[in-house]
């Protein structure tokens, strides 16, 4: 799955728009009142150890895709200990120390003095930014924010509404829902413990590049483990074996990596791949007059990806311009050539795709996320950019340029 390792750029999936309107408010008791009684739960517990069941789903049109994986969370208040593992990311709390890392930057982790006694969600947010919702589980807002909704919401405006239960819901749990910044977040509580058994956050990505329409849906279901039980060092130990430690976020995603990619500098590995209308490429013969090669490796469902795409359009039109002795491919990972032709007409895309249904290029490019842009020039890897930030196309122009020499031919 090549969503889970997320990029630099995901610090910017805050939640977008929901189009549904709020459902009106039952009357007792208010929907404030009631999740006053979760935050105290909440704050009350000082070890907390819990999985939580992590789905996606994103909805384009006349198809649905889903991604789930698990997501744990532990907390042991009385020492400032703290860990939020998921496949993106792991932060790790160990009473002296706040260390972090993502697969998106190998090599290196962030290592920064505990500061803050105790732990709380706007030192940790100031210290790690990339640890955003929706991505983030929902209970470390909870355990460790005297107002979380405000912490997750960026204050949007308007007080929680109470909403009766689910009607398939058989427990008949009572239910929160809350405005986030441009969304809507819809919490089940449990009746017993006032905990969380579910969250839902909705959003509308197409602010974000995505066609219009186009719905996000995160789901969270909590399975605590235990609450108030001794909790065993090992799920508080970060491993910084071959890794460089940063002082800073801004230190860690400043550009170049303390470990070079393992592609820099080695012979292009083999890449054979149809396109779209089902016609074999192989990158090495495709194009004989190409000195230089440029290969992408995105997917729709991946919110950094599609924020590239426009920019990687705009270096493929200068490109065709300027007649540049240059092959752009755009590799998807993992969808049909069906779902990318009716994407690629929405946006007005001309850039030449090639269909890596079955992640075949994913070893040898040492593809850990997406998206992943490899320059390929005199037949060896000479760039590698993973993740994207806002002109990356002029860098990638730049980069050509100086390939292909002084005159750009």
């Amino acid at each position: 799955m090549m969503h889970h390792r997320s990029t630099v750029w995901m610090l910017a999936l805050c939640l977008g728009a929901f189009a549904s309107p709020p459902q009106p408010a039952s009357a007792d008791p208010p929907g404030d009142q009631l999740i006053d009684k979760v935050t105290q739960a909440y704050q009350d517990i000082q070890q907390y150890d819990a999985t939580l069941r992590f789905q996606m789903r994103q909805t384009q049109g006349r198809w649905t895709m889903t991604r789930s994986c698990d997501y744990f969370i532990a907390l042991d208040r009385p020492n400032n200990r703290l860990t939020i593992d998921t496949p993106d990311q792991l932060l790790v709390a160990d009473g002296q120390t706040l260390f972090y890392k993502t697969p998106q930057m190998p090599g290196k982790h962030l290592a920064t003095p505990l500061d803050a006694t105790p732990l709380n969600c706007a030192w940790i947010a100031q210290q790690v930014p990339t640890l955003v919702y929706p991505m983030a589980p929902i209970d470390f807002a909870f355990l460790l924010s005297d107002d979380p909704l405000a912490f997750v919401s960026k204050d949007a405006a308007g007080a929680p509404v109470r909403l009766p239960p689910d009607a398939d819901d058989p427990q008949k749990r009572p239910r929160i829902q809350s405005a986030l910044m441009d969304g809507m977040m819809t919490l089940t509580i449990n009746p017993t413990t006032f905990l969380i058994d579910k969250a839902v956050i909705q959003m509308d990505v197409s602010a974000m590049g995505a066609p219009a329409g186009t719905q996000m849906a995160y789901e969270f279901e909590t399975h605590i483990n235990s609450i108030d039980q001794p909790l065993d060092a090992d799920r508080f130990a970060f491993d910084t074996a071959g890794s460089i430690a940063s002082p800073s976020m801004q230190h860690m995603m400043a550009s170049g990596s303390n470990a070079p990619h393992p592609l820099l500098g080695q012979p292009t590995p083999e890449l054979k791949l149809p396109d779209i209308d089902g016609n074999d490429h192989d990158i090495a013969t495709d194009d004989p007059n190409a000195k230089v090669i440029v290969l992408d490796f995105w997917a729709t469902w991946c919110p950094p990806c599609i924020a590239a795409l426009p920019e990687l359009q705009e270096v493929h039109d200068w490109v065709i311009d300027n007649n540049k002795p240059v092959a752009i491919y755009a590799v998807n990972q993992g969808e049909t050539a069906e779902e990318i032709k009716q994407f690629w007409q929405e946006n007005g895309l001309t850039i030449p795709v090639l269909m890596d249904e079955n992640f075949t290029a994913a070893k040898p490019f040492h593809i850990t996320g997406i998206p992943q842009t490899v320059i390929i020039a005199n037949g060896k890897v000479q760039h590698v950019h993973e993740g994207f930030a806002p002109g990356m196309g002029a860098q990638i122009k730049a980069e050509i340029e100086a390939l292909l020499g002084s005159g750009g031919e």
